[in-house]
């Protein structure tokens, strides 16, 4: 009797031991209200025996990679790649090369930290780092191998941007104008004076130190680059600075007004004059001719129609043009035909 109850007790007990499998005998398992859940094997070493599918928690390793996959038999692998260490990487940008990821400081055309990258060339070439005005353009500066601020287009003057180069005056600093920084031996800027032209091979500069007014900037009939002034004003290389002046010189090639108040170039003061085709045309009335010579156009009678006085003949066969006249004290002398001279007494009355 009592060896029926002794094994009735423990056949009770063997069966409230009994371990459900949640694979084939659970539906719908919610475990959101488990006080923890512990999915994975964890711990600081590799367990030595593995089969492919099994997952491993390494405590002791960087948060983002401590979670490793049993990959084949007894092999575990790194589960993702985890992020670089942020230390010491500000204001650097996450980057991959197809196999690592690294942190990776901004290059080629632009410089700096992200939230305030700096644009310091444009496909390899340095662009200046001087202030833009109203009104100008990025254009590239052989002599200085450089992108620059520069006037393409203003008041009067060139539109076309294959002459905006040419001759551009723009305003660098309160106390300087820059002239034609596009200037160069390859990409000369020339000014024609008839048919004769002159080249500026080179940009110059303008400093003020006082006065109220404009400066002219022109090219002189001498081929020379000229600040012409009422102020107090010095070039640097390339041209020449020439006081009293108010006005273009009528034999100049105009190129740029800019004034100034109290020894500083006004902000927005400049005026483009310049242009690309322009023409004089002189055009001789009855009795006058025009010639040009050196670049200048020279008028002069016309010997058909006005008489040149000519030196007394000391014959009537010396050599003359029809219309050539002389005079002495005695005499009013006149060629009627070449080689052919008459005369007539004078007297008083």
């Amino acid at each position: 009797m009592h060896r029926s109850l002794l094994v009735a007790f423990c056949t009770g007990t063997l069966y409230g031991q009994t371990q459900v499998d949640l694979r084939t005998q659970s539906k719908s398992v919610d475990f959101s209200g488990a006080n923890t859940t512990k999915p994975f094997k964890s711990g600081t070493v590799f367990p030595s025996i593995c089969s492919m599918g099994e997952i491993f928690y390494k405590s002791d390793s960087p948060a983002g990679a401590n979670v490793f996959g049993c990959t084949a038999t007894n092999v575990w692998t790194l589960e993702g790649q985890g992020l670089p260490a942020v230390s010491g990487n500000a204001g650097k940008s996450l980057s991959t090369d197809g196999v690592n990821i690294a942190w990776n400081a901004l290059g080629g055309d632009l410089a700096g930290p992200i939230a305030s990258a700096t644009v310091t060339q444009i496909q390899g070439r340095s662009v200046s780092a001087a202030p833009p005005q109203s009104g100008q353009a990025l254009i590239w500066n052989a002599n200085t191998n450089r992108w620059e601020p520069q006037v393409v287009a203003g008041g009067g003057g060139i539109s076309m941007l294959s002459q905006a180069g040419d001759l551009a005056v723009a305003r660098v600093s309160a106390t300087t104008l820059s002239i034609g920084a596009a200037c160069s031996v390859s990409t000369p800027c020339n000014a024609r004076f008839g048919s004769l032209v002159f080249s500026v091979i080179s940009g110059a500069a303008a400093s003020i130190t006082a006065g109220t007014g404009n400066a002219f900037v022109f090219i002189s009939s001498t081929g020379l680059l000229t600040v012409g002034h009422s102020l107090t004003v010095q070039c640097q290389s390339g041209c020449t600075a020439q006081s009293g002046v108010t006005a273009f010189p009528v034999d100049s090639v105009p190129i740029y007004i800019w004034s100034a108040t109290a020894g500083a170039w006004d902000v927005n003061g400049g005026a483009d004059v310049r242009a690309f085709n322009s023409a004089k045309v002189v055009q001789s009335g009855t009795g006058l001719a025009s010639v040009d010579l050196a670049g200048k156009t020279v008028i002069s009678a016309d010997p058909t129609l006005i008489g040149i006085r000519a030196s007394v003949p000391a014959t009537s066969s010396v050599a003359c043009v029809t219309g050539s006249w002389a005079t002495d004290t005695s005499f009013y002398y006149v060629c009627v035909s070449s080689g052919s001279w008459r005369r007539t007494a004078l007297a008083n009355w």
